[in-house]
């Protein structure tokens, strides 16, 4: 159990659950369209939590006196760290992104939802 599925029960439902109930078909996304929405959402989320841990923990060391190689080993050291942060955000980013991306999606449709109504409301 991840720490954050712990306190998720906790968390009070609001009003947008309920607009997304009343959603119609054509607003909810396909499975393809979700999966591929999810995936960028992970990468995004997972991979900058990611970077800015490995900032800092780079931040936090000291250059060694005698054998630092410079501005090509902080810009090799910058390339290997945001390689390593997409691939620890593709294969363990569901665990930091999944709660946000149910958030996420529960906001988007619901906007979609009051979108459709005012517009509904206008033309009548």
């Amino acid at each position: 159990m991840s720490p954050v599925s712990a306190i998720q029960p906790a968390i009070k439902q609001t009003s947008l659950t309920k607009n997304e109930a009343n959603a119609p078909t054509q607003l909810t996304q396909t499975k393809k369209n979700s999966s591929e929405l999810k995936d960028a959402f992970q990468d995004f989320v997972a991979g900058t939590f990611y970077k800015q841990m490995f900032k800092a923990l780079r931040s936090g060391q000291n250059k060694p006196a005698y054998f630092h190689g410079g501005q090509a080993e902080e810009l090799f050291q910058s390339h290997m760290d945001q390689q390593i942060s997409e691939d620890l955000a593709k294969q363990h980013g569901s665990a930091l992104s999944d709660t946000l991306f149910t958030s996420f999606a529960r906001q988007m449709n619901a906007i979609s939802v009051e979108s459709l109504n005012l517009s509904s409301s206008t033309t009548s």
